[in-house]
């Protein structure tokens, strides 16, 4: 049995690598969210000042651009957390020494898989729905 694998120096550097890439990722995910939400909301207080149904659909618009940006960040975030983890356990073959590819050696991250997972469909899901429920009512 052999025991855990000892890690060289450039591998300990390019994890640091990895996972600063990986918190700046879940960072900007975080800040896209906030100014979704943000701008809904600034956009339906328009909407209530004259009723009219168009500011609202330009609001369903933006929820649905930020839906996509936020994914394309989860999407990469999951990239490199497999890279991050080949590098760890030395997959067979091992990742190029300090390798930043995360689309090639990263593995299948399927794009409707993201954008259908629970955080996505929970933030960008509700605001779809409460800004379509909205259109209705104003009609």
């Amino acid at each position: 049995m052999t025991g855990p694998r000892r890690l060289g120096e450039q591998e300990l550097k390019h994890l640091e690598l990895l996972q600063s890439v990986i918190s700046r990722l879940g960072s900007n995910s975080f800040v896209v969210k906030g100014w979704s939400i943000t701008l809904s909301g600034v956009l339906i207080a328009v909407a209530d000042r004259s009723p009219a149904w168009k500011p609202v659909t330009v609001t369903v618009a933006v929820a649905v651009g930020f839906w996509l940006l936020d994914g394309y960040y989860l999407r990469q975030e999951r990239l490199f957390r497999t890279l991050y983890e080949k590098v760890v356990t030395g997959d067979d073959p091992p990742p190029p020494a300090l390798t930043m590819d995360a689309e090639r050696y990263g593995g299948p991250v399927p794009w409707p898989d993201v954008l259908l997972s629970r955080p996505l469909l929970f933030c960008y899901g509700v605001l779809v729905v409460a800004d379509s429920l909205l259109i209705l009512a104003l009609d």
